[in-house]
């Protein structure tokens, strides 16, 4: 059979015009074509980047919110299909900046004259075909609400940043390892279960965490947590069975709600862990920080 191929590539440098009308401008488009899977990778320097469910007939959607009437985003948009599989890289960066990637794929930026007004990427992604999504952020905000998309991979990493992440529904695919990675940030987590994972592994910086297990979990899972220096808060709900191995240093703090049952030095479990449909096998490794782990409804 003949092999299939569309190539797409655009690097382009915007000037927007000012308008009292228009918020938002649609920057770039790419419908959907004949893709049975999908990989995604998303990467920004600076700005707030918000990523959400799209509708079905497009690949994606990039818009972009002026902050003011000279800035000049940079945005470079590839994307291929090679075998009903689409390739999607996405590069979002400040005005007067470079930057280059090495052969490791690794992106080095660089900016004259910076503005720390933040540009604001609105990214909206199908929700028809399976997507293994990958996210290099730096400074900045982002958020994330991956409600109603088919993932297969997940990996997020950020830097300075104040990010949010969201599962309001169960995810369509089945992730096998969730990885998450922040510097210097605030970062939240709300119902991770229904990111329908088998391991989450999640490395923190300096910052505070929060982490809500809620969602729907009808098997067993890993996590495995590790805390530099900040404080992270753990929740998961009561009908959850939970294990909790904690492995700490003299200058980490430690809490657990009293109704789990302390079965030796560092390890925990609660008492319908193993009655319960759902279960969650969690190791936690502490630095200079605190650890806590609640209960919620």
């Amino acid at each position: 059979m003949k092999k299939f191929t569309i190539i797409t590539r655009i690097a382009v440098v915007f000037l927007l015009a000012v308008s009292a009308v228009t918020a938002q401008t649609i920057l770039r488009e790419v419908k959907r074509t004949n893709e049975k899977e999908l990989s995604v990778r998303i990467t920004s320097s600076f700005g707030s980047v918000n990523v959400s469910k799209g509708d079905a007939d497009h690949i994606v959607k990039v818009f972009y919110k002026k902050k003011s009437s000279d800035q000049v985003p940079e945005l470079d948009l590839n994307y291929s299909v090679r075998n009903s599989a689409g390739d999607l890289q996405i590069e979002m960066h400040p005005e007067h900046s470079t930057y280059s990637r090495s052969k490791s794929g690794e992106v080095s930026v660089h900016v004259n004259d910076f503005n720390f007004r933040t540009d604001e990427w609105y990214v909206s992604l199908t929700d028809a075909v399976p997507i293994a999504l990958e996210a290099e952020l730096g400074a900045g905000k982002s958020n994330f609400d991956l409600s109603g998309l088919h993932l297969t991979e997940l990996s997020i990493e950020t830097g300075a940043s104040k990010s949010t992440l969201a599962f309001d529904s169960k995810n369509k695919g089945e992730i096998d390892d969730l990885r998450i990675e922040t510097g210097v940030s605030k970062f939240s987590a709300e119902n991770l279960n229904n990111a329908n994972f088998k391991r989450l592994s999640f490395e923190s910086g300096v910052g505070s965490y929060h982490l809500d297990f809620g969602g729907e979990l009808n098997r067993t899972v890993d996590v495995n947590i590790n805390v530099g220096l900040g404080a992270v808060t753990i929740v998961i709900p009561k009908r959850i069975g939970v294990k909790v191995r904690y492995e700490d240093s003299w200058l980490s703090n430690f809490s657990i709600d009293d109704e789990f049952i302390r079965k030796r030095k560092g390890t925990y479990e609660s008492d319908n862990f193993d009655s319960a449909e759902g279960r969650m096998n969690i190791f936690i490794e502490s630095g200079l920080g605190s650890v806590k782990v609640k209960r919620s409804k």
